[in-house]
């Protein structure tokens, strides 16, 4: 796998300034373009009729009856009248079409005017101009995919020939770029009026795709997190006043607007690049000409000097607002070699983690197929088109190939000019305009559609032939634009996303109406909005990237709960269950409610408030732990055990007798005996997602083959079936227990799953009502809402929404008059700052009443989801910071914004109503129960003299990098030292990130506490920061469980010392001493938070006192010191409470005498203080201990260190690649620098 480190960076600029300035000059003179160029190679005009001579009528007619995908090449006179055409308007194209946004554009060139209709301030692009556009036009217009060719028979290509021919342009498989060269040229004014208008709304059209794809970028290759579309009214980046803004991260696609997968190169935006889609037609004459998937091909994208992050660059932002480094595809070097994620806030690479992209990848083997060029051409199948017309294989196979040598399957870098070494160092900067005309002249100009008789070039003549009528032009240029990206022409024939879609409007409207003048369309008047079902879907597609990266969003076990793009619930599949469920119905009229045309703009306000609730309810139940059937969630907390029953109900339930009212009692699903079920398992809750044991999953079975279900105990991992062990209904067995919940919602009870079944499964059918699944049996069978596999990505959400519609929407409290629809238009109406609806619509879901005690017949006799904070807060922030509706200021009792870094969208910040906290008392250093070591004598150590460091208090500072509002983050990045050395510099319900070479001393009398309920340390250091600590404390968050729903439940860790950005000069370093204390938060129902976490190579802890205890948890105990991936942990002295890990390949090291017994490391440090500690290690991880002089040790008694190694079941991690035995006078010059810097600090 490629490592982001600065060796590989300075190795690949040599071999660029080589292989693209020195070699070139030698070998081969650039390759030109322009088809009106001949060499000696070629054959004369006489033996070769020029393409530019006007064609014979007859010729015409035979071309108008070839295939759809050719009309023939376009004349030199009609290319040049359309030159002609737009040179007489040159400046307004150049200032309006090739431009670039002005935080992605790499000129400094002002615009002498500016016509974005959108407001957004450009400036000129670098990589796309005018002139490139036309030279390359000419090419595919006049000349066609066979100009300038080469033919291994007639025209073989040799390394002395730069140049082909035109030999085949003539033949009637060649294709053209469309400039009406099918209409008579000879035909006067007529042609004037009508080719020249065909040929440059064609050209208009593909310019249109092309500014929004490529050039608003200022971009050759596909970006990490390539955004999809703004609002340009806002103040973004992408609005109105943003002359000088840097990039947003949170308009980028990324989970919580800071995490990019790694293997997001291998696709995004619901497609797979590799992994063509079925409906994807990629044969020619019944031949597949996708390019195959080599896993071993290794290479990355061109960097972006603006976009991509870059080591050492600076900003004046921070590093809290860094966009990911370039695109790189790989094979595994080794076991558990995965590419991880970027974090944008902290501007580090997290990688050795299996973090899926929403494609469901977590490598990059053989993911090289992004986007390239002006187009952003991507995926298999269309570079392996491009390669069959355009190069090796075209030649191989005896074609004409433009470029023979060149085989972009297997290096389809070189359309962007980078790693085409191999070809003698020349660079084809035409590639990227060339590859974008070939998409265009293959998907678009040749598109024709049987079903729904829509062709393309008829249409575009339709269109001019009525005038370019502004309706008309606005159908055009949506279905060009569904053609060009998704393949099909109609906006419902697929649920992919049509990135900037009002952006291609806009820029084709400017260009023909406000540039060239055509038609009088522009002054047609702008109809109102239509506020359908059509108009919510398209709405919510300009919001993919933050409902992806926000709300379909889970938890990462081994990622201390880092959010990840959910696996089990994805956009596409709920957008395909939302169409099913609100435009077709869920059986017997029954609608999920999403808008009311009739109320206009309030009805739409409405279904977007009644989605809100739905998915705020989604995310608690089963999103955030990407699990489509129901878990293990109630235990024993004294003993750590699952009863094996809880399948049969939790919190007091009995799924099997929650029967439906009398009135609908035939709707009940009758609980077999005989049945046997047992639970999927979710992909991310097995290895390498997650590691540690875990309850079995759900299960039903007869008595007859298990009469006592028992136990599972987690202390042990342990599963006992010969226990009468009940659950909290007292069920022992799991006899006829198969209704446990599933789908989004986790729908549970015979009820519900009979009603599900009666509407929309086989009983429907059976009664020959309409019926979305008449083959599956959702009572004989209920798992086949997560097991069906065809069917399954939709079902799982069509299931919730059918129980919403049931339950929620057709809510009515006739003792109360209370009326759910009526209630909802009262929220929206009241300003939607009224959180007493959503309290009593959660209320609803999780209980059949909307105020407590329930006096309905549908009530559930269950408390888990009564307080539900989590729901409320998800439910507010999706109206605000992703809906973007006017919420009026939010009542008393609603909490704030939820706190953190982004890393968790919702995080309950405040108790319910009528459960009031019960926080443990804060540890001070005054407080904290643990004695510190003193040294019985007086022994000389290794520890450094701290000099006393003197430093205003900081005042916190918000950081802004992701959609949440946050409110408990410091950072410091400003290369100065901060101390904390008293109550007024201390910090409470606040974590602190320490990076760029920052540096925090804590001294006797300070403290940081982190908030309760956050998966964040409370002290983070990372990119070459320090922290040196002679007293005071930091202590890990609380995991207070009065605010727990779900699996809110762990402590946080106390101190962080990361690599943030996979260089050994950048790893942090930290140095403690008599009197600091490091506590990881306390968990009465989770697992403990770690003490102090060292981590990444080159990161580093010295150890010289102190006291480090990890988190009491009743799942688990957190560790001392947990030090992973190379880091290293000198210790000379110090207490440790807890457990010490060690794994992939970090070491720890104590000094004094020592021995080991399996797990346990005893002995005595030279101040006399004693050690007895246990220690695991994996991975790698090693122990050493090592003897001193000033000390006489009885099992070591000399120098030489003891070590024991810990056998690793995979290679070492390879972090830097190439030849390692010289340094270059850089490298040296920066390790000097480093070193110096490092030891005046120790001084």
């Amino acid at each position: 796998m490629m490592r982001y480190n600065r060796r590989l960076l300075i190795s690949l600029a040599a071999i660029e300034i080589f292989a693209f300035a020195i070699i070139p000059l030698f070998i081969l003179p650039p390759l030109a373009s322009s088809s009106s160029t001949t060499t000696d190679n070629e054959a004369s005009p006489q033996e070769y009729p020029s393409p530019f001579e006007e064609t014979k009528k007859g010729d015409q007619q035979q071309q108008q009856q070839n295939s759809r995908r050719t009309q023939g090449i376009a004349p030199l006179n009609i290319f040049l009248l359309l030159k002609d055409h737009f040179n007489l308007h040159r400046p307004q194209l150049e200032n309006f079409v090739f431009q670039s946004l002005r935080p992605f554009s790499t000129t400094n060139t002002d615009n002498v005017i500016n016509y974005s209709t959108a407001g957004k301030p450009t400036l000129p692009s670098r990589m796309y101009t005018y002139d490139d556009f036309f030279n390359t036009l000419q090419t595919m217009a006049v000349d066609g995919t066979f100009g300038n060719s080469f033919h291994r028979e007639t025209n073989p290509w040799r390394p002395d020939k730069v140049m082909g021919n035109n030999e085949y342009v003539k033949d009637e498989s060649n294709t053209a770029f469309y400039l009406s060269q099918d209409l008579n040229s000879n035909s006067g004014a007529d042609f004037e009026e009508e080719g020249m208008t065909l040929a440059i709304v064609n050209t208009c059209a593909f310019l249109a795709n092309v500014m929004v794809e490529s050039i608003q970028f200022d971009a050759c290759d596909e970006w990490n997190g390539m955004m999809t579309g703004f609002d340009p009214t806002t103040d973004g980046w992408g609005g109105v006043n943003n002359d000088e803004k840097p990039i947003k991260l949170n308009e980028l696609s990324a989970v919580n607007g800071r995490y990019f997968p790694a293997s997001n190169a291998c696709g995004q935006n619901g497609r797979l690049y590799q992994e063509e889609e079925e409906d994807v037609d990629c044969t020619i004459n019944d031949v597949d000409v996708s390019c195959p998937v080599d896993p071993l091909m290794d290479m990355r994208a061109t960097v972006h000097p603006k976009y991509n992050y870059i080591p050492g660059k600076t900003v004046s932002e921070g590093f809290r607002n860094q966009p990911p480094p370039e695109f790189a595809c790989g094979k595994k070097d080794y076991e558990g070699d995965y590419p991880g994620y970027w974090d944008g806030y902290t501007a580090e690479f997290v990688q050795d983690v299996a973090y899926p992209g929403a494609n469901g990848r977590i490598d990059v083997e053989g993911c090289c197929f992004w986007g390239r060029g002006a187009l952003q051409t991507k995926g298999t199948c269309a570079l392996g088109k491009f390669n069959y017309y355009f190069g090796k294989r075209a030649y191989d196979e005896d074609r004409p190939a433009r470029y023979p040598t060149v085989d972009f399957c297997k290096i389809p870098s070189v359309l962007c000019n980078t790693n085409v070494a191999q070809y003698g160092g020349v660079v084809y900067p035409e590639l990227r305009w060339i590859l974008a005309f070939h998409q265009w002249i293959e998907d678009v100009q040749s598109y024709s559609n049987d079903d729904t008789k829509w062709e393309y070039l008829p249409q575009l003549k339709l269109l001019v032939g009525k005038g370019l009528l502004k309706s008309d032009v606005r159908v055009f240029i949506d279905k060009v634009s569904s053609v060009l990206t998704r393949g099909c022409d109609e906006y419902f024939c697929s649920p992919h996303t049509i990135n900037f879609l009002e952006q291609r409007r806009k820029n084709f409207e400017t260009l023909i109406y406000d540039i060239f003048k055509l038609g009088n369309g522009r002054f047609e008047p702008e109809p109102p909005p239509f506020y359908n079902y059509e108009y919510a879907e398209k709405w919510l597609h300009l919001k993919r990237p933050k409902i992806e990266g926000n709300i379909l969003t889970s938890k990462h076990h081994e990622l201390g709960r880092v959010q990840y793009y959910s696996q089990a619930y994805r956009f596409l599949p709920f957008i395909s269950a939302l169409r099913t469920t609100a435009k077709y119905g869920a059986g017997d009229g029954r609608y999920f409610f999403v808008t009311d045309p009739g109320e206009g703009l309030r009805g739409f306000n409405a279904g977007l408030v009644n989605l809100a609730a739905f998915l705020a309810n989604a995310m608690a139940e089963s999103i955030d732990h990407d699990s489509c059937e129901e878990f293990h969630w109630e235990k024993d907390i004294a003993t750590g055990r699952y009863a094996i029953s809880n399948s049969c109900g939790q919190n007091g339930r009995n799924y099997g007798t929650e029967s439906c009212p009398p009135w609908q009692s035939f709707m009940t699903c009758p609980a077999a005996t005989d049945a046997e079920l047992q639970a999927s398992i979710p992909e991310t809750s097995e290895p390498p997602f997650r590691l540690g044991p875990k309850p079995p999953p759900f299960q039903c079975m007869p008595k007859s083959n298990l009469p006592s279900s028992g136990f599972w105990e987690e202390p042990t991992n342990t599963l006992d079936n010969n226990t009468n062990y009940p659950n909290s209904y007292g069920r022992t067995d799991i006899e006829g227990c198969s209704f446990w919940g599933r789908g989004v919602l986790h729908t549970r009870g015979t009820c519900n799953f009979g009603k599900f079944n009666f509407h929309v499964g086989s009983q429907a059918a059976a009664q020959n009502r309409p019926s979305l699944y008449p083959d599956l049996d959702f009572c004989s069978d209920p798992g086949l809402i997560c097991s069906d596999k065809e069917r399954t990505m939709d079902i799982r959400w069509v299931v919730g929404m059918f129980e919403w519609i049931d339950r929620v929407q057709d809510y009515y409290d006739s003792a109360l008059d209370w009326n759910y629809m009526r209630e909802l238009y009262k929220y929206v109406d009241g300003g939607m700052s009224d959180d007493s609806f959503i309290d009593k619509v959660n209320l609803i879901l999780a209980r059949g009443c909307h105020l407590y005690p329930c006096s309905s017949y549908f009530a559930v006799e269950s408390d888990r989801f009564l307080y539900s904070l989590e729901k409320r807060t998800n439910f507010r922030n999706i109206l605000k910071l992703l809906f973007e509706l006017p919420l009026s200021e939010a009542s008393p009792n609603t909490p704030a914004a939820p706190p953190g870094s982004g890393s968790s969208f919702v995080q309950p910040s405040e108790p319910a109503v009528n459960r009031p906290p019960t926080k443990p008392p804060t540890v001070r250093p005054t407080a904290v129960q643990v004695q510190t070591p003193s040294p019985v004598k007086s022994v000389t150590t290794n520890a450094p003299t701290i000099l006393p460091v003197t430093a205003e208090p900081t005042t916190p500072r918000v950081p802004t990098g992701s959609p949440i509002e946050l409110s408990d983050i410091t950072q410091w990045n400003d290369g100065e030292t901060h101390v904390i050395n008293s109550k007024e510099t201390s910090f409470l319900d606040e974590s602190i990130v320490v990076t760029r070479g920052t540096t925090f001393l804590l001294e006797p009398g300070g403290y940081v506490e982190a908030p309760l309920n956050t998966n964040w340390p409370a002290v983070r250091l990372s990119i070459g920061s320090m922290f040196a600590g002679t007293g005071g404390a930091i202590n890990g968050s609380y995991a207070d469980p009065s605010f727990l729903e779900g699996e809110y439940e762990d402590g946080g860790d106390g101190l962080h010392i990361n690599n943030g950005q996979s260089s050994d000069v950048t790893g942090s370093k930290g140095s403690f001493f008599d009197g600091v204390v490091i506590v990881g938060g306390d968990a009465p129902i989770g697992v403990g938070g770690n003490a102090l976490y060292v981590n990444g190579f080159g990161s580093e802890a010295k150890i010289y006192g102190g006291s480090f205890v990890g988190g009491k948890g009743a799942k688990d105990n957190g560790y001392s010191i947990l030090v992973q991936n190379s880091a290293k942990v000198h210790v000379y002295s110090g207490s440790f409470d807890g457990e010490i890990k060690v794994d992939r390949s970090a070491e720890i090291i104590f000094y004094g005498c020592f021995k080991r017994d399996r797990l346990q490391v005893s002995g005595t440090f030279p101040d006399e203080t004693y050690l007895d500690v246990s220690i695991r290690t994996s991975y790698g991880g090693e122990i050493t201990l090592t003897a001193v002089s000033e000390q006489e040790c009885d099992t070591a008694p000399s120098m030489s260190p003891t070590n024991f190694p810990t056998v690793s079941p995979r290679p070492t991690p390879k972090y830097n690649h190439g030849d390692r035995k010289t340094l270059s006078f850089v490298e040296i010059s920066l390790s000097l620098a480093s070193m110096l810097l490092f030891g005046l600090f120790w001084i």
